[in-house]
């Protein structure tokens, strides 16, 4: 969590600073800062600073470019591995991870409504280590078979890839709809989807595998969105 109220300084500095393009009239940015929540008791904090741009003939349309950092926090987890022959997992009584990611995105403006959608593009991330505990569903022997039965310890995997398209990697997308109730404040909400990553580690000098050497376990997940909204230029 520490890391993650840094993650938020560190966004809203970036406020303050001049973006190019400030002084035309399709430019704007803004700060949203919210939540995603489940009745699962998990939930993913986030901060998203967004510059988006539009075209003079389509000023309706627009681009965008940001960072966010991001936090996942869930009890108890089940996380997969890539290949399903077999598809193995690793059970966990807690899953957490916080990230930075540069965010792509695009938006319709009607009004005083933004209606969008974004995805991280690269980022990395980190968190506490957890041990997930691995049990073989097949009994014919495989690379896994030394570890069958056994708590394993892993993290999360640090650098990632646009995790909308790949397994494997942590990260958020959303699509959203948000509304300017003034110059100053806005309500953004929406639904995000995200992907939760941890990666085997090395014990005792030697690689930890599950079958198909395989080291890494994902899952995704999907909760709604509600965050405040700072205009810097609108």
């Amino acid at each position: 969590m520490k890391v993650f109220y840094v993650f938020v300084i560190m966004a809203a500095a970036l406020g303050t600073v001049d973006v190019y393009g400030q002084t035309q009239s399709q430019a704007s940015a803004v700060i949203d800062v919210g939540t995603g929540f489940s009745d699962d008791n998990s939930w993913a904090p986030s901060v998203l600073y967004y510059e988006q741009v539009s075209m003079n003939r389509v000023p309706w349309f627009r681009f965008g470019l940001g960072i966010r950092a991001w936090g996942y926090y869930a009890s108890r987890t089940n996380l997969y591995t890539k290949t399903d022959s077999p598809q193995d997992y690793l059970e966990y009584n807690k899953v957490s991870a916080n990230g930075l990611s540069f965010v792509v995105g695009a938006n319709l403006r009607f009004w005083k409504i933004d209606l969008g959608i974004n995805t991280d593009l690269i980022g990395a991330s980190f968190g506490s280590r957890r041990s997930g505990y691995y049990e073989r569903n097949l009994t014919e022997p495989g690379t896994g078979s030394p570890n069958n039965g056994k708590w394993l310890k892993t993290s999360p995997v640090i650098f990632n890839a646009a995790p909308l398209f790949l397994e494997n990697y942590n990260g958020q997308s959303e699509a959203y709809a948000r509304i300017y109730f003034t110059k100053r404040i806005g309500l953004k909400i929406g639904y995000l989807y995200g992907h939760i990553a941890y990666r085997t580690r090395n014990a005792n000098d030697s690689k930890v595998f599950l079958d198909n050497n395989q080291r890494r376990v994902s899952q995704n997940y999907g909760m709604p969105y509600a965050a405040l909204s700072f205009p810097i230029l609108h």
